[in-house]
């Protein structure tokens, strides 16, 4: 049996689109911390002091 997908409320679907269409962070350019690199096209890398 198929799952059926919730709907999300046009507040809270709101709401998450605010968090994730974010700019990448200055002070975070490998998305190490945010998950958003400076370019789109990049994975985010995460380095030793992220642990």
């Amino acid at each position: 049996m198929a799952k059926k997908k919730k709907k999300l409320r046009p507040k809270a679907k709101q709401l998450l689109e605010s968090i994730t269409d974010l700019p990448a962070s200055p002070t975070d350019p490998a998305g190490s911390y945010t998950g958003r690199p400076a370019d789109p096209a990049e994975r985010p890398v995460q380095d030793a002091d992220d642990l």
